[in-house]
């Protein structure tokens, strides 16, 4: 019979992650997306307050627009500046939209308009920030 010889190989240095490192590297790491997605819900706090910020620049801007489209006839009185006015051409097309005007319909339209929309925004810690205030300033155009 013959006589196999084994000969023993030194073992080599283990590769490889530990189990320890593996759940270190898991802790910091769901920390971190933990971090991300805090991140994200705040961004997207913010982008949605400045997409109804804009929306409510647009509804200004339209109330000042029509007001620019009869503004001979209620700087000579010819067009009452009342309530009617106000629900035919100050309210906003968005229902989720607030608007006043200063100053307030009923009283004389002195080519000064204080517009202010608001939203309602309850993610938003200050309620001043679903507000936007605009001026418009109108020459006058009718003798």
């Amino acid at each position: 019979m013959k006589q196999i010889l084994t000969m023993k190989l030194p073992k080599e240095k283990q590769q490889g992650f530990t189990l320890v490192e593996v759940l270190i590297a898991l802790a910091i790491s769901s920390v971190a997306l933990l971090g991300l997605a805090a991140g994200q819900l705040q961004s997207l706090k913010y982008a949605t307050n400045s997409f109804n910020y804009t929306l409510s620049l647009v509804q200004a801007n339209n109330a000042i627009e029509r007001t620019w489209v009869k503004l001979c006839d209620l700087q000579k009185g010819t067009l009452a500046y009342d309530d009617a006015y106000k629900v035919a051409n100050l309210q906003p097309q968005i229902n989720a939209y607030s608007l006043t005007a200063t100053p307030a319909p009923g009283a004389t339209f002195e080519n000064n308009l204080d517009i202010t929309v608001s939203w309602i925004d309850a993610r938003m810690a200050n309620p001043d920030d679903s507000i936007i205030r605009i001026n418009a300033q109108y020459p006058q155009i009718c003798p």
